[in-house]
């Protein structure tokens, strides 16, 4: 008998922010040849975006402690994991879709609920952390497991939020699919210093935080004569003869963008944040994507705990100020050589290279 045996047999559903999310993508890579089929449905906060109001925040909470609430998203849910005779559950995004996965689990018991913490905690400050932690601690009970994105992130929730009744967990480094990897040449390295930065510039954003608000740093980089490539925003449409603007990219195109430049910038402002624990604990996506992208990462040296072990065999470059960035990427000869390490090592973060781990941790559950 394979030890994949009764998990072949098995219909997954993936329960998350999009139905065509990468996160998606990427699960269902692994899962390829390991399940019976694959299925994907939106949570609850993304269908029923377009009729939130005070009523629905107020459901939120009580939903946080007893499951989702509306029936008509429940049902829609719960019928569709009968037609297709789903067994297992996989919601991510943080604590997102614990009440979803509780109510799940309360209504079919017989189905296996797996939360995939791909960021935890989300909240920036003490209060919202302890709260967090409650919510987790509380929907443990309902939970078959969870897969962590990093041995921090385990050990940080093992030690800080539940200490005893830990449920069954596995660690899988988020991936996204190797069709998603840059497959045009390695580009030759310009004879000017650039960075690309693809996280959040605009700060009108309802969803933006003070965490996201980089521009300090940027002006810090642009001031060494560095060309900082990102999105076009209010807030950094200055004329600064180094910066440089480009409109939003769907992801494989953006994948192909980013292999243009020296290296891609990875940083938040956790100076402005009460609690920097989300960023040390993390993995973001735009670090995936870069990676995709086969292009050495710039970093700030002092924190970013995941993110450096994600990369412990990947071009790196580490500074504390700007100018110390700018001394690196002067050396031409020497960005030449970590573009071409970071290309060569693109291979090794493909999302199917991680199926048989989470196979087998989904096989023992069932």
């Amino acid at each position: 008998m394979r030890s994949h045996s009764s998990l072949e047999r098995t219909i997954v559903t993936v329960l998350g922010t999009d139905t065509q999310c990468e996160h998606t993508d990427s699960l269902q890579a692994m899962l390829d040849g390991h399940v019976a089929g694959f299925g994907a449905l939106p949570d609850s906060q993304s269908a029923t975006k377009n009729r939130r109001n005070w009523r629905s925040k107020f459901s939120r909470l009580r939903d946080q402690l007893w499951g989702t609430s509306d029936p008509g998203y429940l049902n829609s849910v719960l019928s569709t994991l009968d037609e297709t005779q789903s067994k297992i559950v996989i919601g991510y995004w943080g604590t997102l879709p614990l009440p979803d996965l509780l109510a799940i689990k309360k209504a079919r018991p017989d189905v296996k609920v797996v939360l995939l913490l791909l960021c935890y905690p989300l909240a920036l400050s003490h209060g919202g952390i302890l709260r967090q932690d409650f919510y987790l601690r509380r929907a443990a009970r309902f939970l078959d497991g969870i897969v962590f994105p990093s041995d921090l992130t385990e050990g940080y929730v093992r030690g800080r939020v539940f200490r005893t009744g830990f449920p069954p967990s596995v660690v899988i480094p988020p991936c996204w699919p190797r069709s998603f990897q840059a497959t045009c040449e390695l580009r030759r390295t310009a004879a000017s210093p650039s960075l690309i930065f693809v996280g959040r510039t605009d700060m009108s954003s309802p969803t933006a935080t003070t965490a996201d608000d980089v521009r300090p740093l940027m002006n810090s980089i642009l001031g060494t004569g560095i060309d900082l490539h990102h999105a076009r925003s209010p807030e950094t449409d200055d004329g600064h003869p180094h910066r440089r603007h480009f409109s939003p990219l769907p992801m494989r195109e953006l994948i192909d963008k980013i292999g243009e430049f020296d290296a891609s910038l990875i940083a938040y402002n956790t100076q402005g944040c009460a609690r920097d624990d989300r960023f040390y604990l993390t993995i973001p996506d735009r670090l995936i994507t870069s990676v995709a992208a086969g292009v050495p990462v710039a970093i700030p040296r002092q924190g970013y705990g995941a993110i450096k072990s994600y990369l412990r065999d990947y071009p790196l470059l580490e500074f504390d100020t700007a100018d110390e960035l700018a001394q690196t990427l002067a050396d031409r000869s020497l960005v030449a050589k970590l573009r071409e390490a970071a290309w060569n090592s693109r291979s090794n973060y493909d999302a199917a290279r991680c199926g048989p781990v989470l196979a087998q941790f989904l096989n023992r559950l069932l």
